[in-house]
């Protein structure tokens, strides 16, 4: 036999082995296939076929077993090992091992959906592909090769013709110029660069010598801080302590609160329709307020009270001091709020110490176009009004406590002088207090207030600086007058068409003693415009 019929024979027996081994080992199972069945609609199944592995979490977890094209989308049967159980929120992603290796799939928990149990047998899921797969990436490298070279072809062509080179050796000839006058001028101050160098060396020797000389002090100020660290952590374990042992007291406070509240805007509202009353001349009291004769009545009594406060010769600060307040602020944030508050109040001084306040506001809403939840965050139910009744006492002419009624919700107050004529003020304002889940919000409200000029002011601040609302700014101006201003107003207003009459009601003794002082006669003033507008 020859070495060429050998030679024949010992392939045809291996390439026989060969094939047998293929189908029997293709055959065999290296791991368990015995396990659920569950199909996954895809949009792209490139590279994926009849035993492609599926991987998660770097093991080996299945395999797919068909990949078929029905009611217009690919759906791809999976069997997944008995021995794992996926959660149901798996993304179904095809990748690559390398630029060349095998295609697999990769089953990869999609952080934006919580998982709800595992992956059912004989249930179809949405596998919801990403976009990062190896083809993916190996496209737009092509892109960017192709792209690369087109650009290396645009400057071969820009710098082969003659004008190009000849400007990029002018370019050259200039950089060297430049090279070598910034090393001329290194060498001409090198003695320069060196003090200044021996300068920072200096600096850095005094401030080595200043904190080895204050070690201790910064040592004592560094324990000092971690001690006012332990001492704030303990406070708060013992408030949540507090709030925790007392949340029954606390829901029980803050239900009577809006009871209270409640109570109050009912009453506004009827306040409210008796002023419409007033002003529409319905009732006795709008006949009253209507009639000249009253308007009289009333301006006798604004000059009597102008009299009792205060007159043009006494400016001392003992007794009653009343003020009143106008003002309006404007509300607004980064985003969406911008809103308006108004108010006006009136305020007495027993004495420097006590202090009193009366005043009334609207509470902004979120939005002028759809005021359905105030800046507090509670929905508006029948008015927009607040009543705030509170008292002050200063202490040391430098700060004062505040308490009672703000915005128609209980509520405490700090507010602090800096200068010595009290022209500045520095108030925080704590009130609404509401329980979350056992845990206390409060609107707060931080704002400085100038009175810039005698009784006119300006102020601006934050609110709701800790609360879970809304953090909103605040800016806004008013004036403060007292009844000794208005009735040098009230002198002061005339009327070019004012008609002078004797006065026929006045007393006969308020004649005998105006007789003895002066020989005019005693005349009164009809305009009742200014009172006009203090009555309404």
């Amino acid at each position: 036999m020859s070495v060429e019929t050998k030679v024949g024979i010992f392939v045809t027996i291996g390439a026989i082995l060969i094939a047998f081994l293929s189908i029997f080992f293709g055959k065999m199972d290296f791991g368990n296939k015995d396990g659920k069945t569950v199909y996954f609609s895809i949009n792209d199944a490139t590279g994926i076929r009849q035993g492609t592995p599926i991987m998660y979490k770097g093991i080996k977890v299945g395999e797919v077993d068909s990949v078929k094209f029905a009611n217009n989308k690919l759906l791809t049967k999976v069997i997944i090992f008995k021995d794992y159980d996926i959660p149901d929120n798996v993304i179904f992603t095809i990748k690559q091992s390398g630029f060349v290796g095998q295609k697999y799939v990769d089953f990869e928990d999609d952080p934006r959906i919580q998982a709800k149990s595992i992956l059912q047998h004989n249930y179809e899921y949405d596998g919801k592909q990403s976009g990062s797969d190896m083809d993916a990436v190996m496209a737009k490298l092509n892109t960017v090769a192709e792209e690369m070279t087109l650009l290396i072809r645009s400057i071969n062509s820009i710098v082969t013709t003659d004008n190009s080179q000849t400007a990029l050796k002018d370019t050259i000839h200039n950089l060297k110029h430049i090279t070598d006058s910034i090393n001329t001028l290194i060498t001409s101050n090198d003695a320069k660069f060196n003090e200044i160098i021996e300068n920072a060396r200096k600096i850095t020797q005094i401030m080595d010598r200043l904190m080895a000389s204050n070690e201790k002090s910064i040592n004592q100020s560094i324990d000092n801080i971690e001690e006012l660290t332990t001492n704030l952590k303990a406070l708060s374990n013992s408030i949540d302590m507090l709030l925790q042992n007392n949340s029954g007291n606390i829901d029980s406070s803050l239900q009577n609160l809006k009871e209270i509240t409640d109570k109050v805007n009912a009453t506004m509202d009827d306040i409210g329709n008796i002023a419409k009353n007033i002003n529409e001349g319905n009732g006795a009291l709008g006949l009253l307020i209507n009639d000249n004769e009253t308007k009289n009545n009333v301006k006798n009594v604004v000059r009597g009270m102008s009299s009792f406060f205060g007159n043009d010769d006494d400016d001392t600060n003992s007794g009653f001091k009343l003020y009143g307040t106008v003002g309006a602020d404007y509300i607004f944030d980064a985003k969406t709020i911008n809103t308006g508050r108004g108010y006006a109040g009136i305020s007495l001084y027993t004495d420097p110490k006590n202090l009193y306040t009366i005043s009334v506001s609207n509470i902004p809403t979120i939005s002028p176009y759809s005021p359905e939840y105030d800046i507090y965050g509670n929905r508006i139910k029948h008015s927009e009004l607040a009543v705030s009744v509170q008292y002050s006492r200063i202490f040391y002419n430098i700060f004062g406590l505040r308490f009672g009624i703000f915005d128609n919700t209980l509520g405490l107050a700090t507010d602090i002088y800096p200068l010595k004529n009290n022209d500045l003020s520095l108030s925080l304002e704590a009130y609404d207090f509401n329980i979350y889940k056992n845990r206390v919000d409060v609107y707060t409200k931080a704002f400085i207030r100038w009175y810039f000029y005698k009784g006119f002011f300006i102020q601006g601040g934050v609110e709701d600086i800790i609360g879970n609302i809304n953090r909103v700014y605040m800016v806004g101006a008013g004036v403060r007058f007292s009844p000794k201003e208005l009735k040098k107003i009230a002198q002061k207003t005339p009327d070019k068409n004012q008609k002078e009459t004797y006065q026929d009601n006045i007393d006969d003794n308020y004649i005998n003693k105006q007789q003895d002082t002066t020989t005019k006669p005693i005349k009164v003033d009809n305009n009742n415009d200014f009172y006009d507008s203090l009555v309404y």
